[in-house]
């Protein structure tokens, strides 16, 4: 399994502009309490602590958190990291954070609607009043419009394939979207070495996912194309939001 130092391999530039767009957004000043969810190894909670924010990080995966914690330790940074399952966020209190950041497509991996409509209960319960969530996931629309050399597929299965080589290093990749469920079982292999990674992920278009936010309770503030905050269009990468918490009264 390729682990999160291999996507920064691929993409150097990839961490520090999400780490740019919570500071924007989500400005440090007053060292915000801030989850993140799903934190795997402590790539964006690391530096986001860093950054000034009183960060906990929490995921499901003993061993991502194990790497999580020695990559604090070896910065320097004092980050809390709790293992939790993103829909029973039971080890924190109502109102525990400022701030909760799910990045990098990590929503949208459990099967039933319901279970991700959980998750964004959850988030909703343990922001404090007015406090900010910052949630990115691939565009559904936009994934629709990709181009990639696609061979061997059959006509019912909608299949990319294409080749990475930006890093020196030659990566296939291969997504398999299945239409009825909007999920796409992704595969990641380098040729060299026949190392590979897989997941399997919901995909949302902005209407669905901006539905979600609301129905949990959660205003919806700002949506983006990208990291970078570009405006969003159907042909932008991801969808990137900015909800919060109702204030109080």
């Amino acid at each position: 399994m390729y682990t999160d130092s291999d996507i920064e391999q691929q993409d150097p530039g990839l961490t520090r502009a999400m780490i740019d767009c919570v500071t924007a957004l989500v400005p440090p000043g007053d060292r915000p309490r801030l989850l993140d969810l799903a934190c795997g190894t402590g790539r964006h909670a690391v530096p986001l602590a860093g950054a000034g924010y009183r960060v906990t990080g929490a995921d499901l995966s003993a061993d991502y958190l194990g790497q999580a914690r020695r990559r604090a330790a070896a910065a320097g940074r004092d980050v809390a990291f709790v293992r939790a399952d993103m829909r029973d966020l039971g080890a924190f209190p109502d109102g525990s954070f400022d701030a909760v950041t799910n990045l990098h497509t990590s929503f949208g991996f459990f099967h039933e609607a319901a279970e991700d409509m959980r998750v964004l209960h959850e988030v909703r319960r343990v922001l404090a009043p007015g406090g900010r969530f910052l949630l990115d996931v691939v565009n559904r629309d936009a994934f629709l419009r990709q181009t990639g050399e696609v061979f061997g597929v059959p006509e019912d299965q909608y299949v990319i394939r294409n080749f990475d080589s930006s890093t020196g290093r030659t990566f296939l990749h291969e997504e398999v979207f299945d239409p009825l469920t909007s999920r796409i079982r992704w595969t990641v292999t380098e040729p060299a070495t026949g190392r590979s990674s897989t997941a399997d992920y919901r995909v949302f278009s902005a209407h669905e996912l901006l539905a979600m936010l609301r129905a949990a309770g959660l205003r919806v503030e700002a949506v983006y194309g990208d990291y970078d905050r570009t405006p969003f269009t159907v042909h932008a990468p991801s969808v990137v939001v900015l909800a919060s918490a109702p204030p109080v009264g």
